[in-house]
């Protein structure tokens, strides 16, 4: 039985997220039915690989702050790095980030190709933003995912944002790195959690002319709603 393209398409946002692949068979194990995706295997994540061409990073260094700048500057040298400050640095350009912090901005070859011909057709573009955490064994990081939905339904990757803080600044900052690269983008449909830091961000950087209608992931909204059944008093 072949994986159907939606799915090896969902599979291969996720190994672009840099999740571990026991972790994806897991996830896809889970939410599959009784089809050719509940027996996912390692094999088929190595020819998803494959076949999107897709790297998988190798620690480049013992010392983990050296790897995660070698890994930067060969993202750089591809022309795939959007932005990076390492921790106990200060960027002049962006002052409003502590030297503390962490940041580092990504979009892979394929990820642009997918978001240059879908900002072809803005009239359909719809976006999301969402944070992650504890995506590795290295505590005290988030992932933040900028997604846009495909012709198939399915949200799609198109950048990365890996920080040890997500706040207005920072995401403002990779916001407008993704703007240099690509331009304005001019969503229809902005999708995120029910936190208004993402929504303020993107109207700050984005902004423009056209109206954007905002909407709250249904998760988040039906965790918040459980939240304040729960707290109510009977």
């Amino acid at each position: 039985m072949v994986l159907p393209r939606s799915e090896k398409d969902r599979i291969a946002g996720m190994i672009m997220q840099g999740i571990e692949h026991h972790k994806i068979l897991e996830r896809v194990r889970e939410t599959s039915g009784r089809n050719r995706t509940s027996i996912l295997e390692k094999k088929d994540i190595e020819n998803i690989i494959a076949a999107y061409g897709l790297s998988v990073n190798q620690s480049h260094h013992s010392d983990d702050s050296t790897s995660v700048r070698l890994i930067a500057q060969d993202m750089k040298d591809a022309g795939e790095l959007l932005y990076f400050k390492d921790q106990g640095e200060l960027d002049p350009q962006n002052t409003e980030i502590p030297s503390e912090e962490f940041v580092l901005a990504f979009m892979k070859e394929g990820q642009q190709l997918m978001f240059s011909e879908q900002l072809k057709n803005t009239e359909k573009l719809q976006v999301c933003m969402d944070s992650t955490h504890c995506i590795s064994q290295y505590t005290g990081f988030q992932l933040t995912t900028l997604m846009t939905i495909t012709d198939l339904h399915q949200g799609f990757p198109v950048a990365f944002l890996i920080s040890s803080t997500v706040n207005t600044e920072i995401v403002k900052v990779f916001l407008d790195k993704i703007k240099d690269r690509m331009g304005v983008v001019q969503a229809q449909v902005f999708m995120s959690d029910d936190d208004p830091l993402f929504r303020n961000a993107w109207y700050a950087t984005m902004g423009g002319d056209i109206t954007v209608k905002y909407l709250n992931c249904s998760w988040h909204t039906d965790r918040a709603f459980r939240k304040s059944i729960s707290s109510s008093p009977i």
